[in-house]
C-alpha cells in the first residue's frame, strides 16, 4: 500500500481476506441514504414517460373493465408485476451487497476506507496530513440522525476519503478523536471524546473562552488532552435577512437581469417582426411565441439563488478548541472546522454592489480544500465582524496600528499609510484601479490590495508561502515594473501584485524568499497548530530568517531589515 495521502488500490492477488475483524462497517441505511434520489426517480421516470397509458388504465378500472380483462387474461398483469418485484429485489440486494462491502478503520496514522461490489477500492488518508474534517447531514441523513465525515488532506485538491454514514454521535466522536490524533494531542476517551455540536453550539456564552493553556506539566502548550470545562465561542452568526439582501444584490442577480434583458428583446424583436410583416396584432404576435423559452432562465435563478442561501442559512462560526467550526445549511447541513494552523491565506471581499450595505465576504484558501464550496469564512457580515474573524483566524500582524492597517487595506489608496501603487508611469496599464493596487507588508504577513469597484484585501502569512516569481514582459520593462507572483496551494484564492516598482518587487522577492526557506525546513508546519502554537511557530520563523539574513549579510543595516520589514519602516517613519 502506497503512503500518499489518498490511496485507491484494487485488492492484491496474496489470497488474504478483503475484510477482517478490525474493518467496522457503516451504518445499515447508509445506502438508502445514498441512493434515495435514485428510488424516486425510476418512478417518476416510468410514470411520466407512460402517463398517458396510466392514465387510460385508470378510466378502465374505474369502467370495471380491468377486473374483466385481469380475470380472462391474467398473464400480461402478473408478468408486470413480477417485473416490479424484480426490480424491486434488484435494488434491496445492490444496497445491502453495498453497505455489506463498504468498511472503514482508524489506526494511529491512516483513516481507511475500503468499498466496491465488482470493482473494489481502498482509500486512505494519513492523519498527520489531516487539514480538515467536516460533518455533513444530507436531508434523508438529518431525519435518520446520520452523518458522513469528509476527510481532507494536504496536497490534495479533492477529498481524499469520506465515511458515510454513521450515527451523528458516533461521527462527532470519530472526528474529535481525528482531529486529536492530527493536533499531536492525546486522544479522548469516553465522555470526553464527544466533540460539542448542533445546539450546544448556539448555547455557550459567547465572550467567555481561552484558547490558552496553562497546564504546568505541559509548558503552557496545547499538544495535551484538552480541558475539561472549556467553553466554545461564538464569533459570528449571519442573519437571515442579510443574507437574502446580500443574495439579491449578488453577481448572480446582475446576470439573470442581463439575460433576460437579452431574452426580452430577442422575444420582443420577433414579435414585433410578426406584427409588421403578418397579419397578427403586437399582442398576438407575442402569444405566439414560444414563452418556454424563459423556462431555462427560470432553472437557473432558482439553481443560482438556492446554492447562495443553503451555504449561508443559519451561518454560525463558533471558535473551539479544535479551531473555527462553521455550521450552515438549508436542507443539508454542514460542520465545518477550521483550523487556524491550516489557513494558507485570507481574502476579504466587497462586491459593488454590497458597498452602501457595508457587507463583506471572507474565503481562504486551506491546503487539501482546493476549489470548492468549502472555503467560504463568512458568506456575509459587517466591517466588525470581518475583523473578528480575522482575528480569529490570522496572526497578529505585530504593528501597533493593526486595525487601522486593516481598514486601510479594505478602503484605502494612495501610499499615505504605506501600502504601495502603481507608480504613475505605469498609469496606462491600470488606469482606474492603480491607486488602489500594491501591498504593505508586517513582520508577520503580506497584505495585498486590489480592486476599485470590487474591492478585495489579501493577506499571507509569511511563512504559507511556497514560493515566489517575478514576471515582467517587453512593455512592464520599459515602464520599469514588475508583477509578482505569490505561490500558496490549490484555492480560491491568487495572490498577485500587478505592475509595482521594480526596486519594490525586488525587495518584496527576496523577503518572502527568505521566510519561504526557513518555513520549509520547519516540521512544526505539519501540525494541526492552534492560536497559540501558531504564534509560537511564527516567531520561531522569523528568528531563524533574521539569523539566517545575518549570517548571510552580518552588517547592521540587513540585521535590522530582517528584523523590521521596509513596508513597515516605512509607516513607522511617518
Amino acid at each position: 500500500m502506497s503512503e500518499h495521502d489518498a490511496d485507491v488500490d484494487p485488492q492484491q492477488n496474496t489470497g488474504e481476506a478483503w475484510f477482517d475483524e478490525t474493518w467496522t462497517k457503516v451504518h445499515p441505511l447508509s445506502p438508502l441514504v445514498r441512493g434515495w434520489l435514485t428510488i424516486v426517480a425510476i418512478p417518476v421516470a416510468f410514470f411520466g414517460y407512460n402517463w398517458q397509458m396510466w392514465q387510460d388504465l385508470w378510466e378502465v378500472y374505474q369502467s370495471g373493465e380491468l377486473i374483466e380483462n385481469l380475470q380472462q387474461n391474467p398473464l400480461p398483469y402478473l408478468i408486470g408485476a413480477g417485473a416490479f418485484l424484480l426490480l424491486a429485489v434488484v435494488i434491496f440486494v445492490g444496497f445491502t451487497l453495498s453497505w455489506w462491502f463498504t468498511r472503514y478503520k482508524i489506526t494511529d496514522e491512516h483513516v481507511m476506507v475500503k468499498s466496491g461490489i465488482f470493482v473494489r477500492q481502498h482509500r486512505q488518508a494519513r492523519i498527520d496530513r489531516m487539514q480538515a474534517v467536516d460533518l455533513r447531514q444530507p436531508l434523508l441523513a438529518r431525519f435518520t440522525k446520520l452523518a458522513e465525515l469528509k476527510f481532507e488532506v494536504a496536497e490534495g485538491d479533492g477529498t481524499a476519503a469520506t465515511l458515510a454514514f454513521l450515527r451523528k454521535s458516533e461521527a462527532e466522536q470519530l472526528r474529535g478523536e481525528i482531529m486529536d490524533r492530527a493536533a499531536g494531542r492525546v486522544p479522548r476517551t469516553g465522555a470526553e471524546s464527544a466533540e460539542p455540536a448542533g445546539p450546544a453550539d448556539e448555547s455557550h456564552d459567547p465572550g467567555s473562552h481561552d484558547l490558552d493553556s496553562d497546564d504546568p506539566e505541559s509548558g503552557g502548550h496545547t499538544n495535551a488532552a484538552p480541558q475539561q470545562g472549556v467553553q466554545d465561542r461564538q464569533i459570528v452568526r449571519v442573519p437571515l435577512g442579510r443574507l437574502i439582501g446580500s443574495v439579491l444584490a449578488g453577481v448572480g442577480t446582475v446576470v439573470l437581469l442581463i439575460i433576460g434583458f437579452i431574452l426580452l428583446l430577442v422575444v420582443g424583436g420577433i414579435a414585433l417582426g410578426f406584427a409588421m410583416f403578418g397579419d397578427t396584432t403586437l399582442r398576438e404576435a407575442f402569444g405566439e411565441i414560444n414563452l418556454p423559452l424563459f423556462i431555462p432562465l427560470i432553472i437557473g435563478a432558482f439553481v443560482t439563488y438556492y446554492g447562495q442561501l443553503s451555504s449561508g442559512f443559519r451561518f454560525t462560526a463558533t471558535m473551539t478548541e479544535m479551531g473555527l467550526r462553521l455550521k450552515y445549511g438549508l436542507l443539508e447541513t454542514t460542520n465545518q472546522t477550521v483550523p487556524p494552523g491550516r489557513v494558507q491565506a485570507i481574502q476579504i471581499q466587497q462586491p459593488l454592489m454590497w458597498r452602501p450595505f457595508g457587507w463583506h465576504k471572507i474565503v481562504v484558501t486551506v491546503a487539501g480544500y482546493g476549489l470548492t464550496d468549502r472555503t467560504t469564512l463568512l458568506p456575509v457580515g459587517t466591517r466588525d465582524e470581518v475583523m473578528r474573524m480575522a482575528a480569529e483566524m490570522f496572526p497578529d500582524l505585530k504593528i501597533d496600528n493593526p486595525e487601522q492597517m486593516f481598514v486601510e487595506g479594505l478602503f484605502g489608496t494612495g501610499t499615505e499609510h504605506g501600502f504601495t501603487q502603481v507608480p504613475p508611469r505605469a498609469k496606462i496599464f491600470d488606469p482606474v484601479v492603480r491607486r488602489r493596487r500594491g501591498f504593505f507588508t508586517t513582520p508577520s504577513a503580506l497584505m495585498i490590495r486590489d480592486g476599485r469597484l470590487a474591492r478585495s484585501l489579501t493577506m499571507v502569512p509569511h511563512e504559507r508561502i511556497q514560493s515566489a516569481s517575478l514576471q515582467q514582459g517587453p512593455w512592464a520593462r520599459a515602464r520599469d515594473v514588475a508583477t509578482m507572483l505569490i505561490h500558496i496551494p490549490s484555492g480560491p484564492i491568487t495572490a498577485r501584485v500587478h505592475n509595482q516598482d521594480l526596486e519594490q518587487a525586488r525587495e518584496l522577492f527576496e523577503q518572502e524568499s527568505s521566510y519561504a526557506a526557513v518555513a520549509r525546513r520547519m516540521s512544526d508546519r505539519d501540525l494541526w497548530m492552534q492560536p497559540d502554537e501558531l504564534r509560537e511557530f511564527e516567531k520561531m520563523v522569523q528568528t531563524m530568517a533574521a539569523e539566517r539574513g545575518a549570517a548571510d549579510e552580518p552588517s547592521a543595516g540587513e540585521e535590522e531589515s530582517a528584523d523590521e520589514p521596509w513596508a513597515a519602516r516605512k509607516v513607522g517613519g511617518a
